[in-house]
């Protein structure tokens, strides 16, 4: 066989399995903005977590319900 050919063959070969590799990656990556919202997830369910421990070894109490009310109020969107 030729060598030009057989060169011509592999480097054929390199390149569609190079570009298979690359969709590949590509389309099994996680995209930035799925990064953001799962590092967001985790440090506030790491401070849930914090929370939860330090009630049950300290056995600190709930806010008050007024301050509950107090910080609802204050989280609340307002649509005109």
């Amino acid at each position: 066989m030729n060598p030009l050919i057989l060169l011509t063959r592999i480097a054929g070969m390199a390149l569609i399995t190079a570009a298979g590799i690359n969709l590949l990656v590509k389309k099994c990556a996680p995209k930035s903005e799925d990064l953001v919202t799962g590092a967001i997830h985790f440090r506030k369910s790491f401070e849930e977590f914090q929370k939860g421990v330090v009630s049950v070894l300290c056995g600190s109490r709930g806010p008050s319900p007024e301050a509950m009310k107090k910080e609802r109020e204050s989280r609340r969107i307002l649509i005109e």
